[in-house]
């Protein structure tokens, strides 16, 4: 549990730091990234103390690297991110997948500090989990979503099944039969199988418990015993100004066309392509269709608008040429290649992740 005060939990973490011969220092006043800094010799250490009740997830890391990048925080050797409630699993991944070095991560128990040095093993597994990516309207990318939360899923070490309910089969054509993401040096990476939805048969597959399908946008296409074993829906959308109110409309009619067939799945709305620099133009288009959602989620407390400020899809170039690799001839692959030591796909379905499993009880289904 998070200390009542913060500020309690700050002086106790100082103390435990200056008996182990670091020389504390306070952030300056306008400092927002970091708690207080501390130097040892030629270390120059930035610390970050989180002080929740749920486990801190991949976008405070990510922002933490952010700034350890900046300027500012160029002059640290090395940031130690300190949380009360422990990571969630997808931020190892990321530390492991990005191979971060500079950023140490600890928790803090029973007045003291233990460093988190690998991931945890997750817990066995239980029943399977169906998450539809569906809209009834194409080209909003609902098959990059589709095999990059796949990918997320690998990257956490879990076998997943694709499978390609669209009658354009894009899945098959980018990514042949699935791919194999490799894990950490000296263990097993996870699988992504793609499958048509005739070559789908539960009984084939049971040490698999994630299957993601990658819905036709015509309804009436998605053969319905799919749509009835959905537990989880992700309706992929824009944020633009001539499509805003279309989109809305959109959007109802895709949580309607479900509801002929379930009327149990939570389902959930996710910006796509979303252009972070326009900061204005976003908060007065994100509040428009907020405006418009609000009657839905009064409708039936199973929808969710999932916040652009809290998660999207960032616009990328590696999202932009995914498939490039058809072109080359290459091997099927995902977008999660860094561009100038980064990956923004990667760092945005891990952080999607992290959102439905701490929105739903997907993290018990998958585990």
């Amino acid at each position: 549990m998070p200390f009542a005060n913060s500020l309690d939990l700050e002086q106790t973490v100082i103390s435990l730091f200056e008996r182990d011969g670091w020389q504390v220092k306070p952030a300056s006043p306008d400092a927002r990234d970091y708690t207080f800094e501390m130097e040892r010799g030629e270390e120059r250490v930035a610390v970050q103390l989180r002080n929740h009740k749920a486990k801190v997830h991949v976008g405070y890391l990510e922002k933490f690297l952010d700034f350890l990048e900046q300027p500012e925080g160029a002059r640290f050797t090395k940031g130690f991110l300190i949380s009360t409630s422990g990571f969630s699993p997808s931020v190892f991944t990321y530390i492991r997948t990005e191979e971060v070095i500079d950023i140490s991560l600890g928790t803090f128990k029973d007045d003291q500090i233990f460093w988190e040095l690998e991931e945890p093993p997750p817990p066995p597994k239980k029943e399977m989990t169906y998450i539809g990516v569906f809209t009834c309207k194409g080209g909003v990318g609902k098959t990059t979503i589709s095999a990059h939360l796949a990918g997320a899923f690998a990257l956490n070490g879990y076998d997943v099944i694709l499978i390609d309910l669209d009658r354009q089969s894009n899945l098959r054509k980018l990514l042949g039969d699935g791919v194999y993401l490799p894990g950490p040096k000296g263990s097993l990476g996870a699988t992504i199988t793609v499958l048509n939805h005739n070559e789908w048969h539960e009984e084939d597959y049971l040490d698999v418990k994630i299957v993601i399908c990658d819905c036709s946008p015509e309804y009436d296409a998605n053969p319905e015993e799919f749509i009835k074993r959905f537990n989880y829906c992700i309706i992929p959308t824009t944020l633009n100004p001539l499509g805003i109110n279309k989109n809305a409309d959109v959007i109802k009619r895709t949580f309607k066309a479900i509801r002929r067939s379930n009327s149990q799945a939570e389902l959930f709305v996710l910006i796509n392509n979303y252009h972070a620099d326009e900061d204005k133009r976003n908060e007065v288009l994100n509040d428009i269709l907020k405006t418009e959602f609000k009657e839905l989620t009064m409708d039936d407390e199973r929808c969710h608008y999932i916040d652009p400020e809290i998660v999207a899809i960032r616009f990328s170039k590696q999202l932009l040429y995914w498939g490039y690799h058809l072109v080359e001839g290459s091997k099927p692959q995902l977008a999660f290649r860094e561009i100038a030591g980064r990956s923004f796909p990667k760092a945005d379905f891990l952080k999607l992740l992290d959102y439905l499993e701490d929105h739903t009880s997907l993290e018990a289904a998958k585990d």
